[in-house]
């Protein structure tokens, strides 16, 4: 058993149509935690986002109260593991999404830890993670590297700038692009939903860690770790990002204006997380927002209504914005008024 010096919050927004898939999360911070000796050192916060401004729930399938007995039954899972549990229930038509909760996660979190962790619905946490987590705190503290991001190895990415962060088995694999079978099959492939006896089999492999440091970030928000220091300094997720995305890319921003030269990065290259993309059980009971029609497997697991594509121009532009510019940011009033033209 793995007793820590150290302090953790793993944070997870969980939005309603993923309640099928967050098992497997769930289940990857149980067997991470199981490890731990002094599991009070661990903190997990799952933030259930049943909220319908964006989409809404079809009722014909499952209920509010149904939906909030499915999640409850996960937080109690983790509680029997004894580490600290926070949940919240989310219910109201003010929009919040995955990129606010881990934008308050950080400026929250690190005050009483020494490293947040984004979690994602999902994604595979290492059993592996504070393991290591606590060796690269000693060699940092050490050699007085205080604030930094660290990252576990990724499987094959779709272009050359991703290799550094791959996964050293799965590095010189083929990149299979979605319309190929082989993407769905392969287990190098991002598109391929790996378990999490899968993902330990391959972790079970490494014997020495090979843990590199980069000076640049490159990474994206799945299983992101974060010291306390370097969000203390002021690095977050910029207030004017909007809706579900970008929130990785406007965090890499915020490192390279504050941190400059100054940025480390420690990159584990042979211990892998997983993110499940494609994960087949990705959206469940939710009509789209602009319609009636209902959000099924057979639509792809990432359909959504227009209203996604229309946050993520709105988000993108504002990321354009950030840093040394006089152009105003959009809001979700700017959003509204879109898409009631439509």
């Amino acid at each position: 058993m793995l007793n820590l010096n150290n302090k953790y919050i793993i944070g997870t927004h969980i939005m309603f149509y993923e309640i099928e898939m967050v098992s497997d999360h769930i289940d990857s911070i149980v067997n991470a935690v199981n490890v731990v000796e002094n599991k009070q050192n661990v903190t997990v916060d799952l933030f259930f986002n049943i909220s319908e401004y964006f989409e809404k729930i079809d009722r014909s399938e499952i209920t509010k109260e149904e939906l909030i007995e499915k999640f409850l039954s996960l937080v109690k899972a983790v509680e029997q593991t004894g580490c600290i549990v926070t949940h919240t229930v989310y219910d109201k038509l003010e929009p919040i999404t995955m990129v606010d909760y881990r934008r308050d996660l950080n400026y929250s979190g690190c005050v009483d830890t020494d490293y947040v962790i984004w979690g994602e619905s999902d994604a595979l946490l290492p059993r592996e993670v504070f393991g290591v987590l606590e060796n690269i705190k000693s060699y940092a503290t050490q050699n007085n590297v205080n604030k930094y991001v660290v990252t576990f190895a990724l499987r094959k990415m779709w272009d050359d700038s991703w290799k550094t962060l791959e996964h050293n088995e799965f590095t010189d694999s083929p990149f299979y692009e979605l319309d190929d079978p082989k993407s769905k099959t392969e287990q190098c492939s991002i598109r391929y939903t790996m378990s999490n006896d899968e993902m330990n089999e391959i972790n079970n492999r490494t014997e020495e860690l090979d843990i590199r440091v980069l000076q640049q970030p490159q990474f994206d928000g799945s299983i992101l770790v974060l010291s306390s220091d370097l969000l203390k300094n002021g690095v977050n997720v910029p207030r004017c990002i909007l809706g579900h995305a970008v929130d990785d890319t406007s965090m890499m921003h915020s490192c390279r204006q504050i941190m400059g030269e100054s940025y480390v990065q420690f990159v584990v290259k042979n211990i892998l997380k997983v993110h499940n993309r494609n994960h087949p059980k990705k959206r469940n009971y939710c009509l789209q927002m602009d319609s009636d029609e209902i959000c099924t497997q057979e639509k792809g697991p990432n359909q959504r209504g227009n209203w996604y594509e229309t946050l993520k121009q709105l988000a993108n532009v504002n990321l354009s914005n950030f840093g040394p510019s006089q152009n105003r940011f959009n809001t979700y009033e700017d959003f509204k008024q879109i898409m009631e033209k439509k």
